[in-house]
């Protein structure tokens, strides 16, 4: 066998994580990237039980033997049953083209989590004795005996939970558990305390908030039982043996320094009140008072394994103010999603306040009208010991900007307070950046607003009294969010909160609604498609055919009800109560050409769907959805298509949509692009008239119809509407509606967002042609009023790159694409004769007046047009 460095497998996943501790899935998906030169040709999968052993080429455990396939994306384990808090090494062996197998491999891991009831090891639900508590705090001493090799804590509590031991805080991950469906399942954490824990005297702490409780919006998961937990530590020592710690009847609870707290209202902490020590060993806990035991929540108690949500980055104050005697103003910068720290000295019961918004009155105080009835304050009371004392809330969260501090003793200064920006913890995975900084802006913002709705689940804004799962902006801006961030395991959790066909609590009637669950049908599609992730799809597609099926048996005249439904939510108010865009309380209709615009989603969902069926050797399930597909296009051009080739109403959505997902006539196509330009020209000044569907496909249907022109006059707006307006008026993520001001309005909703994705595949023209970027066309679109566009992807196979400049020759287009993804590209031509120089392994498959198609090779590639 000949051993070489021509090409090596890298980054090694385990279900899109690297080295995943306490997962349950009993077939996990292995996953690789390739580096080097040549393309593979063959694996091996050896999974051990020994990392060790494994790096001599034995596997214990399974052996998938050579298999002949250039796939490395999505290998589902295949080995004898898995057991529960194991953990497995694998590596990957790869072959090339010439029979080479790389010199050296990688070694990973992933750890089992709890994977039975048995595997609980008898570790009981406990609450405290009563009900009254605000921020119980649970403990429990115990002995280790022998010296450590590994430790794990297993821990859920609701409504959230702090995990202590020995003094401090474990680990980083802040307001768990997981939000879910509480009543129909819920996600343990798995901790690695082997660090933690020490031989001799042990102290574990549970600290219990009050989370998505009673408050909470009824449009959201809420728990409304007993604050409630279930721990299992486990520690193995260096000889093999192992022993547990459980939660039962022995834990004791009491009171601490939180007095209150609330999604909404805040934190209030009264240092005066904390218990030194009291998760060390030795406390003296004689007046704390026994726990009980207490029924599951729900019957499945399963591992979580989306991103943690962490604290991800510290703002410091970029301005200080003090509008009024005593009040002090700081501005971040950013809106935020999160909370401020707080540093403080004085004398004991000194009570500082501090409130959040995200936008300032004219008198320089905090405007909290979009924070709706969330009082967003969060209160500190000194204990007053004569130092430096610090503050932040552990069981709430605000999105702001804007802090006021009250109540400060003295006068502070801008080291007071910091923003703690907390979201979960996605990769960034996509890079974007142009000529025109006010393009890069709105990427910027739209890429800050879902982050900030982006926690254990999707919110509709992290300011006002919802913070509730918004399928619909979701579906909006999903598109972009997936290029954006690495967001696999986050959407698949939030696809078992909320499958299709599912509606939020309290809000049944919208189950069907193709603009609300319709939503997820999609999403499992295009997980699959970005990802890779088939386990999500094949567990998702029952649900996804029955979605579909309902609709068509409810609706046979295939046409969308318009009173079922949003439509193009929140497009622009033109009335008299826009008021040039600052808008009032009377201002903005939301709810716009619901029937068209379900009915053209509703045609969406059945082709992804039909996609799916293929994808997943459901034959004649993608044979009969894409006949339904059909019947749906044939009636929405007969119910909307208009003699004078507008569709419906007029309004720009109406074109923008079908335009954009092929619901347009190959007949009709230029008429309708046309009146679709006339429309924005003549009637809109060049400004957007959509809302949020209609947003995420204008520059796509501008594309289709080769009036990219208008898509950059659109977005190179500063008058209203238009987002160059929003960041005008001082706007850092985007709003909920084109309006400064409404009677319903936040300035940080992401489901605006969905533009995003025309970024990266009109202007950069990154566009996936078959599943996990097997293989990817480059087709970066240049208009005239860009001088350069540079993006990437980071993909499940490796970063793909799209840079065009314009040259004093021509134009410059540089691609890279990783080994195993080949690479498409379409060279754009300012004319007929136009000269390009191509690399000379790229292949020219065709050419017309306006571009050159090449088949490239995987790697970097540089053509130069003249």
């Amino acid at each position: 066998m000949m051993i070489g460095d021509s090409v090596q497998a890298i980054e090694l996943r385990v279900d899109n994580a690297v080295n995943p501790l306490g997962i349950d899935n009993l077939a996990p998906a292995l996953s690789w990237q390739l580096t080097g030169s040549g393309q593979q040709t063959a694996y091996r999968i050896l999974v051990s039980s020994d990392p060790v052993r494994l790096r001599s080429g034995r596997a214990d455990v399974w052996d998938s033997g050579r298999i002949a396939s250039d796939e490395a994306i999505g290998i589902q384990y295949d080995g004898p049953a898995l057991r529960s808090s194991t953990p497995y090494y694998w590596t990957v062996q790869v072959w090339d083209t010439g029979g080479r197998r790389a010199g050296s491999e990688q070694i990973a891991w992933w750890e089992t989590g709890l994977l039975n009831d048995a595997a609980w090891q008898g570790a009981q639900w406990i609450t405290p004795d009563t009900g009254n508590a605000e921020a119980p705090m649970l403990r429990k001493e115990f002995d280790v005996g022998k010296r450590i090799a590994r430790a794990r804590a297993t821990v859920y509590g609701l409504g959230f939970y702090e995990l202590r031991l020995n003094g401090s805080k474990v680990g980083d991950r802040v307001l768990t558990p997981a939000s879910t469906p509480y009543e129909r399942h819920n996600l343990y954490d798995t901790y690695d305390i082997t660090n933690d824990v020490r031989r001799g005297a042990n102290t574990v702490g549970i600290w219990l908030g009050n989370g998505y409780g009673a408050r909470y919006n009824p449009y959201g998961f809420r728990w409304t039982g007993p604050k409630q937990a279930i721990a299992l530590i486990t520690i193995t020592s260096t000889d093999g043996t192992s022993e547990a710690v459980g939660t039962d009847g022995s834990w004791t609870w009491s009171t601490g320094p939180i007095v209150a707290n609330d999604i909404y209202a805040g934190e209030t902490y009264d240092a005066r009140a904390e218990r030194p020590g009291w998760d060390r060993p030795g406390f003296d806990a004689a007046d704390w008072q026994p726990v009980r035991t207490t029924p599951a929540p729900s019957a499945v108690l399963a591992a979580n394994t989306m991103p943690a949500v962490r604290v991800m980055q510290t703002l410091r104050p970029v301005r200080l103010t003090e509008p009024k005697p005593g009040v002090y103003v700081y501005d971040l910068g950013q809106n935020i999603a999160g909370w401020a720290r707080l540093r403080v000295k004085g004398p004991a019961g000194t009570a500082v306040h501090l409130r959040t918004a995200e936008e300032l009155g004219a008198d320089g105080m905090v405007d909290t009208r979009t924070n709706r009835s969330a009082a967003a304050t969060d209160t500190y009371i000194l204990k007053g010991t004569g130092g430096l004392e610090t503050f932040e809330p552990r069981f709430t969260y605000h999105g702001f900007r804007y802090v006021e501090m009250t109540g400060f003793p003295g006068r502070p200064d801008r080291n007071a307070l910091e923003g703690r920006a907390v979201h979960a913890d996605v990769a960034s995975t996509g890079t974007f950046h142009s000529s025109d900084e006010l393009l890069n802006t709105i990427w910027r913002n739209n890429r800050w607003a879902i982050l900030n709705n982006s926690m254990s689940l999707p919110t509709d804004t992290p300011v006002r009294d919802e913070r509730t799962p918004p399928t619909m902006d979701v579906q909006a801006y999903r598109d972009a969010a997936i290029r954006e961030f690495g967001m696999n395991r986050f959407y698949a959790k939030y696809l078992r909160d909320l499958p299709p066909g599912t509606a939020l609590p309290s809000d049944a009637v919208k189950a069907q609604y193709p603009d609300m669950a319709g939503g997820q049908v999609s999403l499992a599609w295009h997980l699959y498609e970005q990802y890779g992730d088939r386990a999500t799809l094949a567990a998702t597609y029952p649900l996804m055919k029955a979605f579909v099926d309902k609709n068509a048996q409810d609706q046979p005249s295939l046409i969308w009800p318009g009173n079922q439904g949003f439509g193009d939510w929140c497009p622009p108010d033109h009335g008299p109560e826009a008021n040039g865009g600052m808008g009032s309380l009377n201002a903005g209709d939301c709810f716009s050409e619901v029937s068209l615009v379900n009915t053209a989603l509703w045609y969406q969902q059945t082709i992804d769907l039909a996609k799916a069926a293929k994808a997943l050797g459901q034959t004649a399930d993608g044979v009969r959805y894409d006949q339904l597909a059909a019947a749906i296009k044939t009636a929405f051009n007969a119910r909307f298509l208009q003699a004078d080739n507008t569709y419906s109403s007029g309004r720009q959505t109406t074109s923008v949509l079908p335009l954009a997902v092929g619901l347009v006539p190959a007949d009709r196509l230029g008429a309708v692009g046309a009146k679709l330009a006339e429309t924005i020209t003549t009637k809109h000044a060049g400004h957007l008239d959509t809302g949020i569907f209609g947003t995420r496909y204008l520059v796509d249907a501008l594309a289709a119809i080769d009036r990219l022109d208008l898509a950059m006059q659109i977005l190179g707006q500063r008058t209203y509407p238009s987002f160059g307006f929003q960041i005008g008026k001082g706007a850092t993520t985007s709003w909920e509606q084109w309006l400064y001001d409404a009677g319903m309005i936040t300035h940080d909703h992401a489901m605006f967002a969905g533009i995003n994705t025309s970024l990266y595949t009109v202007l950069a023209g990154i566009q996936l042609t078959s599943p996990a970027y097997r293989t990817v066309t480059i087709a970066p679109r240049t208009p005239a009023s860009l001088d350069y566009v540079t993006a990437s992807i980071d993909t499940v196979r490796g970063r793909i790159t799209s840079a065009w400049r314009r040259t004093s020759a021509g134009l410059e287009l540089t691609i890279t694409t990783p080994l195993n993804s080949t690479p498409t590209v379409v060279v754009p031509l300012a004319s007929p004769a136009a000269h390009v120089a191509a690399p000379a392994n790229a292949v020219l498959i065709s050419r017309t007046a306006t571009a050159a198609t090449y088949q490239a090779a995987s790697g970097a590639s540089t053509f130069t047009i003249s």
